[in-house]
């Protein structure tokens, strides 16, 4: 099994990667397209590879609101600082047999 790279374009679309949580991770082909757009410092990928944290003043996964969805993606900072934009964006992701997907959903919220 593969860890869990630093930037978006050493990912493969539909590869298993194994993050120091303990995370099993994949990312769809839009999803990566979403992450080399948007999270240019790769703040992102850190938190994927932190794993689940509290919803509050952490850098890491957190619950999603998003219907069908399983956890987010959480960064701190300034959203033109964090993500390459003026809003801070969160990665959706759901559990597939054990592995979370991150398909390619991106909300500001």
């Amino acid at each position: 099994m593969e860890a869990l790279p630093d930037n978006w374009a050493d990912i493969q679309p539909d590869t298993i990667y194994l993050s120091i949580s303990g995370l099993l991770v994949s990312f769809g082909i839009e999803q990566i397209k979403l992450g080399l757009k948007y999270d240019r410092k790769g703040k992102h990928l850190k938190a994927i590879e932190k794993g689940l944290v509290p919803p509050r003043g952490n850098v890491g996964l957190v619950t999603s609101q998003e219907s069908g969805y399983d956890l987010k993606s959480k960064v701190l900072g300034k959203g033109g600082d964090a993500c390459g934009g003026l809003r801070l964006r969160r990665f959706h992701a759901k559990f597939i047999d054990g592995i979370l997907h991150f398909s390619g959903l991106v909300t500001e919220h």
